[in-house]
Parts: C-alpha cells; sequence; structure tokens
C-alpha cells in the first residue's frame, strides 16, 4: 500500500517489502509476498492481550451494529443514524451468533488440538441446538442428514454457498495461528468448505489470514496486503477486494469508493432467500465493506468500525470483523475505553457455550501456544513466512434452484425457489406422467398409482440451465368428486393450486391443499400463508390451473388470519386474472362483494376470516388466480379456502 502507518502499541520487529500494481479497477492487482523475516515478539502478558482484544474487539462491533442489521439494504447509513456508543451495552454481544457460533470450532479445538479432524468438528457442529440461517443452517442440515463435511458447503448442497455465513466465524482461526498467514488461510479453506464454497469460502480465509497478519505486521495495509496474498486471482472475491484498493490507493474517499462497488456488485448476491430482494448477504460484498473499514479507517478503532457499520447491509457482522482484527492488531487495551466499558469477562457464558470471555481467551491463547516455539527468555517468538494463494474455485454461472416434492397419497406438495442473477427466462416442471408446466405449482394430485420422477428444468436469460429431479411414489388414490360434468359449480377441489410461495415459513398450515378442502378457517392451522421473511413490496398469488378449458365467472376468497406483520392484500391492491392460450389476463368488469379493505394495517381490516366474492364477466381459460400487492411489513397474504364458480366447455363432435 501507498499509505503506511506507524501505530503500534506492541513491539514489533519488522522487514517488509511490499508491491501494488497500478491497473484498471477492474483487473486483478498482484499483491507481493511479504519478506518471511517478518516476526512478532511478545511476553506473556502482551500476546494475552492481543487475543483478548481480537474476541473483544468483536464484541464490540457486533453490538454497534446489532440494532440495524440489513436496516440499510444498498444505501449508506446516515452519519446522525450512529448509535453514541456509550449508550450500548457491550455484554449484548454474549447472545450474539455472530461470535458464539465459532466457539462451537474453538471447542473441539480445545479438546482435540487445533489440528483435528474436520469430521470432528462437523459432528459438534450437526449436534448444535443454537438457531440458524442461510448457510449455516443448511449445512447442518446436510450434516444431519449424513452429507460429508468436506460436502455440506457445496453448490450442489447449499445454495446459500457464496453467503458470509463462514467468514463471520473464521476469526479465531487466525488468532490461533497467530502470525502463521499462511496456516490460517488453509485450515479456513478446508473447514469452510463445511459451510460455503467459492467465494463464500475466501471470505474466511481472508478474515482468518487477517487475524493471523495482526500479529506480526507493521500496520493495517501490510495486514490487508499479507491476507490478500492467499486468495486466488481471477475469482470474483479477489476481483472486488481489488477494487476497493484501487479506489483507495487513487485517492477516492470510501463514499466515493462504497458507490462504484455498489455499481458494479450491489445487485450480485445468489442467495436463494436474499436474491428476491434487495439485501445482499454476498461475502465478497460484505468484504469489500470490511476492508473499506480497515483500509480508511487507518488503524483508528472508531472511525474503521464506523465506516464499516455505514456501508449497511450486514453491518453488524461487518462491524464485528473489523473490531476483532484491530483489536488483535493493537491489542485490548488500546481499544477505545467506552467500545469496552462494563464488559464482563468473566461469569457471564456465551450463548449456547461453556465459555465465558476468560474462558474463550484462555482457549484460544493455550492453542495459539502450542503451535509456537518454546519462549526465549520469557518472550514468545512469532515469525512469519512465505504464502501463497489457497486453491481455485467458484460457484458455476446457472440458476439456482430449490426444488423438493413430498408425496402423501396421490397429493404431492412442490417446493419450487427458482433466481439467476441476470433473470430467469423460464420455468418448467415435468410430473412424469405427461403432465407440464411453466407455472409455480403448489401442489399436484396424480390420479394413478405409481413412480413418477418430476423435473423442474429453470432458464436463464443467458441460456444457462438447471435441471433438478425428485422422484415420488404414490400409493393410493383419494376419490374425487367432479360433480356433474358441464355443470355451474365450485371446479377448485380438483384442479391444481398455485401460489407465489410454494414453501412459505410461516406458522400457517404448510399444505396448500387446505385451501380447496371445502372447510371453513377456525385457526392458523386450517389457512394457509406467504410468509416467507420480510419482504420488499411486491405480489403475490393463489390459484388454480385447469385441467383443460373452462368457463369462470366469479372467484370465493375467504381470508386466513390477519397478523400485526401482513396476512393480507395492501391499499386493496388486489384483482383477479385468467390463464388465457398460456397468458395471465386481468378479467373484466370486476366486482368484489363486500367491498375489500383499503389500508395496509391489521386495524384496517375487519375478522380473520372473512368471504369476499369477486364477480366478473364470464371468461373461457385454462386457470384463476387472485393476485395483488402483498400485505403488511413483512409482506404476505393468507387464505382459508379459495372457490372458483364455473363450468367445463365441453365440445360435442356430430357425425
Amino acid at each position: 500500500m501507498k499509505k503506511l502507518l506507524a501505530l503500534t502499541l506492541l513491539i514489533i520487529i519488522c522487514i517488509f517489502a511490499v508491491a501494488c500494481g497500478d491497473g484498471e479497477d477492474t483487473s486483478d492487482i498482484s499483491v507481493d509476498t511479504f519478506d518471511p523475516t517478518v516476526k512478532g515478539i511478545y511476553s506473556d502478558e502482551q500476546l494475552y492481550d492481543k487475543v483478548l482484544g481480537g474476541w473483544a474487539g468483536q464484541m464490540a462491533g457486533v453490538v454497534y451494529g446489532a440494532d440495524v442489521e440489513f436496516y440499510y439494504r444498498g444505501q449508506i447509513m446516515p452519519e446522525n443514524a450512529v448509535a453514541d456508543f456509550s449508550t450500548l451495552n457491550i455484554n449484548n454481544a454474549f447472545w450474539q451468533d455472530d461470535v458464539y457460533v465459532e466457539m462451537t470450532f474453538l471447542k473441539v479445538m480445545e479438546q482435540n488440538g487445533f489440528d483435528c479432524s474436520i469430521d470432528l468438528l462437523g459432528e459438534a457442529f450437526a449436534k448444535s441446538e443454537y438457531p440458524l440461517d442461510h448457510a449455516n443452517k443448511q449445512a447442518r442440515e446436510n450434516l444431519q442428514n449424513g452429507i460429508s463435511p468436506l460436502e455440506s458447503g457445496h453448490y450442489n448442497n447449499n445454495l446459500h454457498c457464496d453467503d458470509i455465513d463462514w467468514q463471520i466465524e473464521s476469526d479465531f482461526i487466525g488468532l490461533i495461528c497467530g502470525g502463521d498467514v499462511q496456516k490460517a488461510a488453509d485450515r479456513a479453506y478446508e473447514i469452510g468448505h463445511m459451510i460455503c464454497y467459492g467465494d463464500g469460502v475466501y471470505g474466511g480465509v481472508f478474515v482468518a489470514a487477517l487475524n493471523a497478519a495482526a500479529f506480526i505486521a507493521d500496520d493495517v495495509n501490510q495486514a490487508v496486503d499479507m491476507a490478500l496474498s492467499v486468495i486466488p486471482d481471477g475469482t470474483e472475491f479477489k476481483t472486488v477486494m481489488n477494487q476497493v484498493v484501487s479506489r483507495y490507493e487513487k485517492g477516492k474517499t470510501w463514499e466515493e469508493c462504497w458507490e462504484y462497488i455498489e455499481e458494479l456488485w450491489g445487485n450480485d448476491d445468489r442467495c436463494v432467500v436474499f436474491s428476491k430482494y434487495d439485501s445482499n448477504i454476498d461475502a465478497k460484498l460484505n468484504a469489500a465493506y470490511v476492508l473499506m473499514g480497515i483500509l480508511y479507517g487507518e488503524g483508528d478503532f472508531e472511525k474503521s468500525i464506523t465506516i464499516a457499520l455505514r456501508c449497511g447491509q450486514d453491518n453488524d457482522c461487518n462491524a464485528s470483523t473489523v473490531g476483532g482484527f484491530l483489536g488483535a492488531m493493537y491489542g485490548y487495551e488500546a481499544i477505545p475505553e467506552k467500545y469496552k466499558n462494563g464488559l464482563n469477562k468473566s461469569g457471564t457464558n456465551f450463548s449456547y457455550t461453556e465459555y465465558d470471555l476468560e474462558g474463550a481467551v484462555n482457549a484460544t491463547v493455550t492453542l495459539l501456544k502450542n503451535r509456537l516455539p518454546s519462549p526465549r527468555e520469557g518472550y514468545w517468538e512469532i515469525v512469519g513466512g512465505e504464502t501463497a494463494s489457497v486453491p481455485t474455485e467458484q460457484w458455476p454461472e446457472a440458476p439456482t434452484v430449490v426444488f423438493t416434492a413430498t408425496a402423501e397419497k396421490n397429493k404431492v406438495k412442490l417446493n419450487v425457489n427458482a433466481f439467476s442473477v441476470p433473470g430467469i427466462a423460464s420455468t418448467v416442471i415435468d410430473f412424469g406422467n405427461g403432465f407440464t408446466t411453466h407455472e409455480n405449482v403448489a401442489g399436484y394430485k396424480y390420479s394413478a398409482p405409481g413412480e413418477y420422477t418430476i423435473t423442474c428444468t429453470v432458464t436463464d436469460i443467458k441460456g444457462n440451465v438447471t435441471a433438478a429431479s425428485q422422484t415420488v411414489t404414490v400409493t393410493e388414490i383419494e376419490d374425487v368428486i367432479l360433480g356433474n360434468i358441464g355443470e355451474y359449480r365450485n371446479i377448485a377441489s380438483f384442479m391444481v393450486p398455485i401460489c407465489s410461495v410454494t414453501a412459505p415459513t410461516g406458522t400457517g398450515n404448510m399444505d396448500i391443499f387446505i385451501i380447496n378442502n371445502g372447510a371453513a378457517g377456525v385457526s392458523l392451522t386450517t389457512q394457509y400463508d406467504t410468509y416467507n421473511g420480510y419482504l420488499n413490496t411486491h405480489k403475490d398469488y393463489v390459484g388454480y390451473l385447469f385441467d383443460g378449458t373452462y368457463k369462470v365467472d366469479s372467484v370465493i376468497f375467504t381470508e386466513g388470519m390477519n397478523f400485526d406483520n401482513g396476512g393480507w392484500f395492501a391499499n386493496g391492491d388486489v384483482k383477479v386474472q385468467a390463464l388465457v392460450n398460456g397468458t395471465w389476463t386481468d378479467v373484466s368488469k370486476l366486482k368484489v362483494s363486500p367491498k375489500y379493505p383499503s389500508g395496509n394495517m391489521q386495524g384496517d381490516f375487519g375478522p380473520h376470516f372473512e368471504e369476499y366474492t369477486f364477480k366478473f364477466t364470464a371468461i373461457e381459460c385454462e386457470g384463476i388466480r387472485i393476485i395483488g400487492t402483498a400485505g403488511g411489513a413483512a409482506g404476505f397474504i393468507s387464505v382459508s379456502e379459495l372457490a372458483v364458480m364455473g363450468n367445463e366447455i365441453i365440445v360435442y363432435e356430430i357425425d
């Protein structure tokens, strides 16, 4: 780096050579390996101080951003929105998963050594009981289902593999490897595949290497050089990081750097959940925010974690990563008093662990010392070494597809969730019995027993294709009451239900067939809702595909329950569409009785399970749906029953 800082509160003897490319922003800047003679010399007290600083810095950072996590998405957090840390309680970090999850691995290493098998680490992670999300959650489920720890983060098994999860949790590896950047990188690369793949793994490698470098680097810039030296050129992760470095070296402000990175990468998130809206949990973007905090903060603890915080997205994690690194770089004593005031070093355990802060620090220090040569005259000598990048791997560019099918008798419930950064061109579901559809089918009823392979094929606008298949066994056929053929009646009971959300995560009934069973709603278990986390403004729908052409003139919609965060169509924005010749078309002369409420708060709606009749000009179609803006802060609708009034179109042949 061209800007060098002389901030150090420890005895560090450094000889270093640093070089930096000056190519275009989008090129890969080659970072030279650092001089292997770089070393640090520490007393027991100084070593303990650095490790304590690493843990305490993480705690301060996560508390700093906990209340605004993912609140600022695609925008810089206003300066006047930043909390005064003196009004916060650092001890709230004891309940933060950003800190305690990595202690699962720390405990296994304390008992079995730093180089213990990944199988032992995977077994402990699989048995953990704390709540998880994204890559962590999927990885743990994979491990519990018998997938190898070396494969549980692979994109074939984990569609969150580029997420930030491992980047949040790998700090402790760098603290244990203090000074040995290569060892930290290699170990983080190996363990990271239990949770992530590709750039998701590189996020963890970078953070681990950064913390290891904190024991031998003369300043934060050199530590960054060391950490980037183990990330392979040509990867998207390295490209983004080099672009941040280039902006910094060209004298751009951190805000200008943020805008540049946001333009290039702000919408590049393949997370199967967050890709639906403007949250971005991708490792490389959030690592860029970490790097901005470190470079532009120039060694100042408060300035650095504040920049990382104000970059937004997963800002509590990013501030925690920066705080942990600087705490390790300069030691606990150098952390400003207000960021550690009242910290409980003993007596308060981190959630789901046996560790209080002193326990975690002592375990880390012991593992660190076990890796170092014996002390000379009471001092521990840490010698750096040459580095090389870890292996190159990237998640191939193709649509992300989550597809599951579960059968009960002749009914099959489907979960279809597809995403592609360029955009989805088509989704085709083949039910293996001759029925194929482009619609988001939530459930299907087979008419004959047997074994059926259901295939979901997704194509993006670049022509990349992902196909996922699952075989179901139909054991018995339930009687279907068709009524009198050609008679005007409720035809919903024998149609194929479709919905914008096929795998909701709320408290309602997860069986889409609840909406056409003819029973009135009375509780949570007799309604289906589309809750799937807090989403931005979007449309939700529920309806049916027909087994032929039907003439339909009304839909009777019985809503489900209204919650304090949603369960309705917002602001009266609801209409009926019919599928005509493969195209969804608004019906004409639509009248709703009683009038559907116009509002977006729970109080704007009446009792649960109210019934609304949508009457319109009769139309011949192959499907029907009710669609509108999903309501409430979370953005979802609820439905207890959806009846469709109509009759078959019968064609008579005359000889």
